[in-house]
């Protein structure tokens, strides 16, 4: 079982570096290697964990699954020029997520890691806000499953309850997480005209990006429509026109513009 979790961690690595060619030109990079260095570690925890035991063996696991938290939250920092600089903020906050596995290994005091209340309510949080970026999109399974993969794995600090087989979890654990990775990898684009293929620039960078960044785009968006005088709209869904009416080509164009505009700070200008 311990060869297979490791079988699958490696495969999502493989798939996180594959995200990070395909996107290396965009802010998703970083969030790829997080995932792509989240998922190396879950590889080589199912490979030391049956060599540990005690309070060595939870503070591990524990640092291990911690990192699962670490892509999601890159995700939020991921707009240029601050997109580097806030990687610096995901390494920091994990140091602060393990710190008490940290002590526990410096100065034991049981056989198992217990976390501060403070500490798993964190946790919770950060599970709950990585969902709720990406629940709203088209990849809401795929955030569904990741949620389930990190609870699985972090369930022992998570008021769950001991696993009966750590082993077991695990496995379970990082096959959500894989086959996240593998619905988000199976989505095509699709469009039949210049507005929709706009839509879909849009759905594409809402579905990458989650809830947060997509909200401030959309904003900025109808404020240029309405200060343009555009017969459009920009909806959670795509861009709807308005009044009956079709925009000319010149609104279309000054729409690309203004899209591409708004995502350069995002994406690769040919992305």
């Amino acid at each position: 079982m311990n060869f297979l979790a490791c079988f699958f961690a490696a495969l999502l690595a493989a798939q996180a570096v594959r995200g990070f060619l395909r996107l290396r030109a965009t802010t998703l990079a970083a969030p790829c290697l997080w995932a792509a260095l989240s998922a190396s570690c879950l590889a080589l925890s199912a490979i030391i964990e049956p060599k540990l035991e005690g309070i060595g063996l939870s503070a591990f696991h524990f640092a291990i699954a911690a990192t699962t938290v670490c892509p999601l939250v890159a995700v939020l920092g991921a707009k240029r020029p601050q997109d580097r600089g806030w990687q610096w903020v995901v390494l920091t906050l994990w140091i602060v997520l393990v710190w008490p596995a940290a002590q526990a290994v410096m100065l034991p005091a049981g056989i198992r890691l217990e976390l501060f209340v403070a500490w798993k309510l964190f946790l919770w949080g950060l599970i709950a806000l990585g969902l709720i970026n990406f629940l709203p999109t088209r990849n809401w399974r795929a955030a569904i499953l990741v949620a389930a993969g990190q609870i699985v794995l972090l369930r022992e600090h998570l008021w769950l309850g001991e696993s009966l087989s750590p082993a077991w979890d695990q496995l379970v654990g990082v096959g959500c997480l894989l086959s996240a990775t593998t619905l988000v990898s199976c989505r095509r684009p699709e469009a039949t005209d210049r507005l929709s293929s706009f839509s879909e620039q849009w759905k594409s960078f809402r579905d990458r990006y989650g809830t947060f960044w997509a909200l401030r785009i959309l904003g900025r968006v109808n404020q240029t429509a309405e200060l343009r005088d555009w017969p459009l709209r920009l909806h959670w869904s795509g861009f709807e026109t308005q009044k009956n009416q079709q925009p000319t080509e010149t609104q279309l164009a000054e729409l690309g513009q203004a899209l591409a505009t708004l995502l350069r700070r995002f994406v690769a200008q040919d992305d």
